[in-house]
């Protein structure tokens, strides 16, 4: 059944999600065809949520516009944050390659030496936080908001004790 009103609304859904990406790419100037990757994300993942839509909640148009609108704003998150084009299912790998390969090697080692110095908990909410938002991570690992805060948190002081600035560039220890 939610196949067919996934597949009735489409058209509408579409639209939204279309606006929404255009709005981000005017915004954050990213190149035209950005736009048709950003609407194609947020419609697979009303998709892959499609299973949590409860009509006794709320119509198919509000849950759809729901899901999109806090794709388009984890995307936003993401653009913002200097990822833009790095999704949810690509890995640190391919962020990672667009650099020069002496930064890609350098990079790499930061991250898994400061990553091995923290507790398992807290690496699995950095690892999480590639993809996901914080909100998303808490959910995924089943613990509260303030949890994953915490954890970014100490994850931050232990990039900032490595001498790694918040852009992943060496801080300067002249001093």
């Amino acid at each position: 059944m939610v196949e067919t009103v996934f597949g009735q609304s489409y058209s509408a859904t579409s639209r939204l999600a279309g606006a929404r990406a255009a709005a981000i790419v005017a915004r954050y100037r990213l190149p035209t065809e950005s736009r048709r990757d950003l609407e194609q994300e947020a419609l697979l993942e009303l998709w892959r949520k499609r299973h949590a839509y409860d009509p006794r909640r709320a119509s198919w148009r509000t849950f759809s516009e729901g899901v999109v609108a806090n794709r388009m704003r984890s995307l936003m998150r993401t653009v913002h944050s200097k990822r833009s084009g790095q999704f949810r299912d690509e890995s640190l790998d391919a962020a990672v390659g667009l650099m020069a390969p002496d930064s890609r090697a350098d990079l790499c080692a930061d991250v898994s030496r400061v990553l091995s110095g923290v507790s398992p908990f807290d690496r699995k909410v950095a690892i999480d936080l590639i993809g996901y938002s914080a909100v998303e991570t808490s959910r995924r690992l089943g613990v509260s908001r303030a949890t994953v805060y915490r954890a970014i948190d100490r994850l931050r002081d232990a990039f900032a004790k490595a001498g790694l600035s918040p852009r992943g560039r060496k801080h300067d220890s002249k001093a």
